[in-house]
């Protein structure tokens, strides 16, 4: 099973609740989200501020936390957590090799 990580930002076109100003005077949000790659399904999400700092390991460990819990027990046992330079963080990665950890699966 593969889980991809990834941040986006998303634009307000006003001064929404939690939307942050950007440095072309608009607003936004910057959500984190897991999809599933095998299925294309959305698992998980966490809304944030649009000053979310986009490598912020909690907030990662947070939402695949999240998404892992939406995986049938079945097919929790081999899983791929794929992300971009912003999952690049000790934290993470200290947690990932934790889940590594857990009996009966096998994360990579």
């Amino acid at each position: 099973m593969v889980l991809d990580v990834d941040a986006t930002i998303v634009i307000a076109h006003s001064e929404k609740e939690q939307a942050a100003p950007t440095f072309k005077r608009t607003f936004r949000f910057h959500p984190l989200g897991v999809w599933c790659d095998n299925t294309s399904e959305f698992l998980a999400a966490k809304l944030r501020t649009g000053r979310a700092g986009s490598n912020t390991a909690t907030d990662h460990i947070e939402v695949l936390t999240d998404a892992i819990a939406q995986v049938p027990a079945s097919h929790r046992k081999d899983l791929l957590i794929r992300s971009d330079g912003a999952g690049a963080s000790h934290d993470l990665l200290n947690w990932l090799t934790d889940q590594d950890k857990v009996r009966g699966r096998k994360l990579e």
